[in-house]
């Protein structure tokens, strides 16, 4: 089987009750502790939303693994793309 390679992705978080999902969001985060590399939360960006971006180093198939299981938690909205 060929290995992926590992690229660098963004994967963007909007929310709008940060202490209804922070819990779930963390959940997923640290079932996946090797592919963050950076993280920055924007609290009440606009809109009454809070934002998230992380910076991943991962495999295409990682990436949407993560991306998949963020999207599964309710009244978060989740957009990734690999760079």
């Amino acid at each position: 089987m060929v290995e992926l390679p590992q690229r660098i992705g963004l994967v963007g978080l909007a929310f709008d009750d940060a202490k209804a999902v922070c819990g779930g969001i963390e959940e997923v985060l640290c079932a996946f502790p090797d592919l963050v590399v950076a993280r920055m939360t924007v609290p009440q960006c606009g809109q009454g939303r809070s934002l998230l971006t992380l910076v991943v180093s991962a495999t295409t198939d990682q990436i949407g693994a993560l991306a998949g299981r963020l999207g599964m938690i309710e009244d978060v909205r989740v957009k990734s793309v690999v760079l």
